[in-house]
């Protein structure tokens, strides 16, 4: 399996909405700029104080400039062509909205005070990361598109590197804390999901089984003991099931 991208009429039908939505927000980005993102961006102090809960998605398709939007937007395009087929075009959708949003939402947890819009589909794409990582872990990938290793490595050092520039780098325009909750975000689900799937499955017992089962347990004990060795109730009980499979007791 090789990461790369494929002819636009190729694509998955979600993965394909998801580059034009992408494209249409950069566009957007041009025409109006800050004040697209500040209504529209992840505001961390709008989410946490004012509640402007919308942000939390609209900030994924909106992005600074054409390098932004295409890293994000070549990485949703190889991602998207793997994995979408793999998880159902709902599950899919599902997951990259809500990679997002737990990545927004541990964002604004982060800084909550913060007043500085956070734009992009990072968060999102880093949760597409993991779960190909979950999915193909021996897969070799290109680390940063130069040094070969498998996904789970690529996965591991992307989660290292993202915590380190989180905490080493408060100042930075590039937002580590939001790419780590997605990741984060991303490989829980998929963990979690997996452990559901493995949990150890105790089936009902019939209950035509169970009372088959008591009845040849009174009919026993009768032919050993008599059926005077039956209380009021099991005798009940013989007599209520020999009437509803037609015979007499």
């Amino acid at each position: 399996m090789r990461l790369s991208a494929s002819p636009l009429n190729e694509l998955p039908p979600v993965t394909k909405t998801l580059v034009a939505l992408i494209f249409a927000g950069w566009l957007a980005e041009l025409l109006f700029g800050a004040r697209l993102n500040v209504s529209l961006g992840l505001v961390p102090y709008l989410v946490t104080k004012q509640f402007w809960l919308w942000q939390t998605l609209t900030y994924l398709f909106i992005h600074a400039d054409f390098l932004h939007f295409f890293f994000n937007a070549l990485m949703l395009w190889m991602l998207g062509r793997i994995l979408e087929p793999e998880m159902g075009s709902r599950k899919f959708l599902t997951y990259f909205l809500a990679c997002g949003a737990a990545a927004a939402f541990f964002t604004a947890a982060w800084t909550p005070e913060s007043l500085i819009p956070v734009i992009g589909a990072s968060g999102a794409v880093f949760g597409l990361l993991g779960a190909f990582a979950f999915l193909h872990p021996d897969t070799t990938v290109y680390f940063y598109f130069i040094f070969p290793m498998s996904a789970r490595m690529m996965a591991f050092l992307l989660g290292a590197l993202e915590l380190v520039m989180t905490v080493s780098r408060t100042g930075s325009k590039i937002s580590s804390v939001t790419h780590l909750g997605g990741l984060a975000a991303g490989m829980l689900w998929l963990w979690a999901e997996r452990r559901w799937r493995e949990r150890p499955v105790t089936e009902e017992p019939d209950p035509e089984v169970l009372e088959k089962a008591e009845v040849d347990r009174l009919l026993e004990k009768i032919s050993v003991k008599g059926q005077v060795s039956l209380s009021r109730s099991e005798l009940a009980r013989l007599d209520e099931y020999a009437k509803r499979k037609g015979g007499r007791a």
